[in-house]
Formats: structure tokens, sequence, C-alpha cells
């Protein structure tokens, strides 16, 4: 397996204020203020939530800045055990590890120190009446859409029988006009010019801009609307990347694989996906040979490689001294 390298965008690593966990768009969540509302301007910079536990004992190297702390029955249990002075002691300790935030479970009524400490600090201390498991699955849920790593590149994303394919190419080279004919075809548009790539559970996930969402500039026709003209059945509003294809115009003097034995990978965001490059030449028909590698890619999905199995094919019949003429070869006159 050979990976390729392309010149990509930086990649964009989104952080979020902790007022949009009590904004109308996270009403889910069911979070309020207890204190330190002052610093609600405070960045969350990952979707993992973290519960402090034996970090309340003095094991601070195990708190990872940037990261909401989740403060259950057992932290509260555990600080309220604790004489007044230690406890403040302890609180100010898991105050100074760049925490964004402490949540609350189960409505617990804080201790005194705690909420001293957060309005000091301007440490938003927010309250759910929610279990610990469910606030964390639901804070998790809200925060990976919000801060997933992701980048923006010049592209067509388009769904072809279920696989996200991403083509990628300089301006010009065909790659909305053959997206077009897919369309055509019965596959569906997901975003033409740029396409937003999120990094989220473990695969590629590609989205159009809003203001672009469902358009696509043809050279000559200018702007239109895939969905009014071809109905809602043409569009996705987001899809897995499943494969990358370039297209680039034709060079005699490069080599391009002919056989297909050994795949190419891209890596994105940390994760790989096959990867082809497409020659564009006169009287290549592009969309068919894009629709053909999805069917490939599908294929190469279920551990079906056909030219692997064929050069095994050759491999065994050199290897029994097989004289036979190849199929469709001309036998010779006997003299």
């Amino acid at each position: 397996m050979l990976s390729v390298r392309l010149r990509l965008p930086p990649e964009t690593r989104p952080t979020l204020p902790v007022s949009a966990l009590v904004g109308e768009d996270a009403a889910e969540l069911v979070l309020k203020v207890l204190a330190g509302a002052r610093g609600t301007s405070r960045r969350i910079s990952t979707y993992r939530i973290q519960k402090p536990g034996l970090s309340l004992t003095g094991l601070l190297e195990a708190l990872h800045p940037g990261r909401i702390q989740l403060l259950g029955r057992t932290e509260i249990s555990f600080l309220k055990r604790e004489k007044p002075a230690a406890r403040a002691k302890i609180i100010k300790s898991l105050c100074r590890k760049g925490v964004p935030c402490l949540i609350l479970t189960k409505k617990l009524k804080p201790p005194r120190e705690l909420l001293e400490v957060a309005e000091q600090r301007r440490i938003p201390l927010l309250q759910t009446p929610r279990q610990s498991s469910t606030t964390i699955a639901d804070l998790e849920r809200f925060l990976e859409e919000r801060l997933a790593p992701h980048l923006s590149l010049h592209g067509v994303l388009i769904d072809i029988y279920g696989l996200g394919v991403l083509l990628l190419g300089d301006s010009g080279v065909g790659k909305s006009e053959s997206a077009l004919d897919l369309i055509v075809r019965g596959h569906r548009l997901v975003s033409d010019d740029i396409v937003v790539i999120k990094r989220k559970a473990g695969s590629l996930n590609g989205s159009s801009p809003e203001l672009t969402r469902y358009h696509m500039e043809l050279r000559g026709l200018g702007i239109i609307n895939i969905k009014d003209l071809f109905g809602v059945s043409a569009v996705r509003y987001t899809k897995d990347i499943d494969l990358a294809i370039r297209l680039e115009p034709w060079k005699a003097s490069r080599a391009y694989d002919r056989l297909g034995i050994d795949e190419r990978t891209v890596r994105m965001l940390g994760l790989t996906i096959p990867f082809i490059t497409l020659p564009v030449a006169l009287g290549r028909n592009l969309s068919v040979l894009i629709e053909v590698a999805a069917r490939n890619a599908l294929l190469r999905r279920k551990g079906y490689a056909p030219a692997r199995e064929l050069t095994e094919r050759l491999r065994r019949q050199i290897s029994q001294g097989a004289t036979a003429a190849p199929p469709g070869s001309p036998e010779e006159n006997p003299a």
C-alpha cells in the first residue's frame, strides 16, 4: 500500500465558549449557571469529558486542560468529608489546571467553598438534574460536532452507490462537469467547489458550506441549484468520505497505474482513505470512469481485487509450466 502526499490546507481545531452550553442551541443539556458567570467566555477545546476522581487527592497531572470537569456524587461526597480549609485548597488546585468549567450532576448541592472559588476565579460552575452517565453522553455528542478538527478543500463530494467520493484537481479540470453527469445518472451531490471535512468517530465526514449548499458552478451556465433542478433525491446534506480521486491533465511523460495492484492512500486529519489518480484526456468519459472506480472500491471492501486475482492466476500458470497460448491468441498452423 502506497501513501500519496497531497498539499492540503492547514487543519482547524475549533474551541467553544462555555456560554454555548447554556444557550438556546444546548437546551437539551439542561444546564444552569450556579457561580462564575463572568467566566463563560472560557474556551472548551475537546469534546471528551473528565471526572477528576483521584485528582482531588493531589494527582493533578491527570487533569487535562481544556476539558470539562464533571463532579458527581462521589466527588462531592469526598469534598464534604474534608475540613473547610483542606476542601478550599483542593478546589483551588483543581481550578488552576486550565479548567474551562465545572458541572454538577443530579442537582447536587455544592460546598460553599466550591461556590466561592468558582466566583473568585471566574470559572463557571454549572448544574444539571441528570445523572453523570447521561450528562457525559449528551455533552460529548453535543461537543463532538462543534469541536471536530476540520479543513476546507477545493473539490467536489458526491455519493455514488452509497460511497462518498471526493473529486480533487485543479480548477477547470472537469470536476463539476463530471459530477453533473453523475447526478444525471442517479447519484447524489453533497458539495461543489468547497468541501468541509471533519474527523468524527474515526471517519472523515464531508459537507458543504451553508452559503453554497446544493449549488454548483458550471462554466458557460453559471450557478445552478441541483436540489431545485433534480429534486431532493439528487442531494445529500453530509456523507462520510470513502474514496478520493484526483483528476489531472494527461501527461505523456508520466507513467500511470495500469494494473491497480498497489493500493494508494491519502492521509487527511490523521486518517487514511483510498486514493486514485485519473488522467483527463479528450475522448475519456470521466463520469463512467469515476462510477467504475466507485464500484471497484466497493468490491475491494469485500476483499475482491481483480488485478491481484489475475496476477495470482498468471503466477500459478507459470509455476505449473503451462505453455498454452493466452485466450484470444491466434493458433499456429502445424507444419
